[in-house]
């Protein structure tokens, strides 16, 4: 019934939002060119959270000297309360200079949440479910140079100092040995690459865009931790016929042993929607998404999506291991027709039920 209600709230306030969103967003003429700011207010109810509310917002805009035929900046605001005294603050940001030759990606943050806990593997049962309780700043920033046509090479940093609390007494987690279980600092150092020939970095119709990212924990930086990972992310887009559009994720992420539980690969993300967040988490993910977009009319779109995926301790066993399907459809909302802007809500059903999303932009 309190999924229900969540559901009904959300649907209701897009119903509200998108009469209101067809004014014209704001232009702000100011150091940078095409300055724009969307807000969102944001109602929900759950169980694990009681009431929340709080905001969304997005600004785009070019710095001062890009073209106008260049990808837009963007800088995303998420702050968010519930009656439970849980709190979060997010800001990621992706900025573009020297007519797109410089890219700087990163998030800054501060989260005071509850997390799920299964234990390991992908056959972690789901009546082991426990939360815990964790609060940790965030900061990320990577740096990228195009060195050739779409091919950009970079250096990255990744901080979370975790103060885990309020474990379940007796429970999975407190009698495991899971390293970081009582909390710690990661603070990475690591090597990007990224081939990205995507015409939109909100909605993509066509192009292709791989990263592959290296990072290891830096004793010296004052890391708790001492291991190692690597990602590979890539994505497709093709346009089907008019606004009809078909995108693919494919992800390998991979971590070595003594990597702390809470920054280990997981299902539940964007890719995989339709489980409960780290439903499945291990040191590797293997996964696969499928969507297609169309449009309904005017300012509305759709989607229907598919995943698979798995969690493994290592890569070898991710390939002889169970894969876990799930499926959905969504509803968009287009705020900005120019820059694809968009407001997202999906729900994805798998073999546990089913899992609602609203936030702004694409998955992926």
């Amino acid at each position: 019934m309190t999924r229900i209600v969540a559901i009904f709230i959300v649907f209701l306030y897009v119903g509200v939002i998108s009469l209101q969103a067809q004014k014209k967003p704001k232009v702000v003429q100011d150091s940078t060119k095409n300055f724009k700011l969307i807000a969102l207010p944001v109602l929900f109810y759950l169980p694990e959270t009681g009431l929340g509310y709080g905001g969304l917002g997005l600004a785009t805009f070019r710095l001062k000297g890009e073209s106008k035929s260049s990808r837009p900046s963007a800088v995303q605001l998420g702050i968010t309360f519930t009656s439970k005294r849980q709190f979060l603050f997010f800001m990621p940001y992706e900025i573009y200079s020297d007519d797109e030759k410089w890219r700087f990606i990163g998030e800054l943050g501060y989260y005071q949440y509850f997390y799920n806990f299964y234990g390991r593997g992908i056959n972690a049962s789901i009546d082991d479910l426990e939360t815990y309780d964790a609060d940790f700043p965030r900061f990320r920033f990577s740096t990228l140079r195009e060195i050739a046509p779409n091919f950009s090479i970079g250096a990255g940093y990744e901080f979370d100092g975790f103060n885990v609390i309020r474990l379940a007494d007796g429970g999975l987690l407190e009698n495991s040995n899971e390293v970081g279980k009582e909390g710690g600092t990661i603070s990475n150092l690591g090597l990007l690459a990224f081939y990205d020939t995507r015409d939109n970095i909100f909605f993509p119709t066509k192009g292709l865009f791989i990263q592959g990212s290296a990072f290891t924990s830096a004793k010296f930086l004052g890391s708790s931790f001492s291991y190692h990972k690597f990602e590979l992310d890539a994505r497709y887009y093709r346009q089907l016929k008019g606004k009809h559009i078909l995108a693919a994720n494919a992800f390998l992420g991979t971590r070595s042993k003594n990597t702390p539980f809470l920054d280990l690969n997981f299902l539940g993300s964007k890719r995989t929607r339709g489980y409960n967040n780290r439903r499945f988490q291990d040191n590797t993910e293997v996964s696969l998404a499928l969507e297609y977009r169309f449009p309904i009319k005017g300012r509305f779109a759709g989607t229907l999506f598919g995943s698979t995926g798995t969690v493994s301790p290592d890569i070898g066993a991710a390939f002889s291991s169970a894969y876990k399907n799930a499926a959905g459809a969504g509803i968009r909302y287009i705020l900005n027709r120019k820059e694809g802007t968009r407001i997202r809500v999906d729900y994805g059903l798998s073999s546990e039920g089913g899992q609602f999303y609203f936030t702004i932009n694409e998955a992926f």
